[in-house]
């Protein structure tokens, strides 16, 4: 009793008040609409769950039968967990790329020996900005891209670069800013997700992104320039 448990990137709190058997009792704190397969969190609670559960690893299978370039390899803890799973891919004789998804606090802590072992980084800022106070995302995002930068390893910035976009024809200006500067500070890369997954303008989106990436390079390469 006591902890509390997020859902859909803290859209909705509920604090444990009582246990009973296999279910839990609780109080809603924090109210909102339970949509489908939405993740959820407890906070400030280490599970003792395996790396890879056997659908993880059916899964894999099928990415291994379809020569699929990279996997991204959800709530990583640690090296090891990295490491089991390219063990599979070795043995399977898969030159299949593992991208970490760096979302929780133990992630975070372990962010060194992680990267090392990983292709790439996937900045995963919905679970991020719940296991972490939100205020904090933004330099721990910048402190990550600033490591794999430094160790030649991709880095993604992931969740919500235009998630107005999911409803309207264009972003806010907070947004356009904030997909410049993940640019301006090293990403390699960046992902939407329910923006083109169940988002109203998908192709708007896609060209939004690239809109903004294109200008922010030129932005970078008169820097560049006028430094040379």
């Amino acid at each position: 009793p006591g902890n509390l448990i997020c859902i859909d990137d803290g859209k909705i709190l509920l604090k444990v008040i009582g246990r009973e058997k296999r279910h839990l009792k609780t109080r809603v704190v924090t109210a909102g609409i339970l949509k489908e397969r939405k993740g959820i969190n407890i906070l400030d609670l280490s599970l003792p769950f395996e790396a890879l559960t056997e659908k993880d690893k059916k899964d894999l299978t099928v990415a291994i039968e379809y020569r699929l370039d990279y996997v991204a390899q959800s709530f990583v803890r640690n090296a090891k967990d990295i490491h089991l799973l390219k063990d599979i891919l070795h043995h399977k004789h898969s030159g299949c790329k593992v991208f970490a998804k760096v979302e929780s606090k133990e992630a975070i802590c372990n962010i060194d020996e992680i990267i090392k072992e990983a292709d790439g980084i996937i900045v995963a800022r919905g679970d991020l900005g719940v296991c972490l106070p939100i205020y904090k995302v933004p330099i721990f995002q910048k402190e990550i891209i600033k490591k794999c930068r430094l160790n030649e390893k991709p880095v993604v910035v992931a969740t919500q670069l235009l998630d107005s976009m999911t409803e309207e024809k264009l972003p806010t200006r907070a947004e356009v800013s904030d997909v410049a500067n993940a640019i301006l500070d090293g990403a390699t890369h960046l992902l939407v997700s329910g923006e083109t997954a169940v988002g109203k303008y998908p192709a708007k989106v896609v060209e939004m992104m690239n809109k903004i990436i294109k200008n922010t390079e030129r932005y970078q390469k008169k820097l560049k320039e006028l430094f040379e």
